[in-house]
């Protein structure tokens, strides 16, 4: 079977050594920048949603960019990148990182 394995991290220096840690072992995906939902209801500049835009003047948010790791993995892998995402960064052990895997019913195009 193959995945879509997706890590998501806060840390940039994590961040950085994870890409570098997947490299050296083959594993190929894309990186995203990322913001949480409330980053970007605390950064929003309109006024059309009052529930929120009132938050930005009461709260001083600054934030660096989350990091999404997008691959598609072949199940015989899986376990090799979750070792890989554990031992690079403990975001996932502090509960401020996330990594999870959805099984695809197909892969067509780009090489795995």
């Amino acid at each position: 079977m193959t995945y879509k394995f997706q890590v998501i991290l806060r840390r940039n220096e994590d961040a950085y050594a994870l890409f570098s840690a997947l490299r050296r072992n083959n594993i190929k995906g894309i990186v995203l920048p990322a913001q949480s939902l409330k980053s970007a209801l605390l950064d929003n500049r309109e006024e059309s949603v009052p529930a929120f835009t009132g938050l930005r003047h009461v709260v001083e948010y600054s934030h660096d960019m989350n990091y999404l790791v997008d691959c598609i993995i072949d199940e015989s892998r899986l376990e090799e990148v979750k070792n890989i995402v554990r031992s690079v960064t403990n975001e996932i052990n502090q509960k401020v990182g996330i990594m999870y895997a959805i099984p695809l019913a197909f892969v067509e195009g780009l090489e795995k």
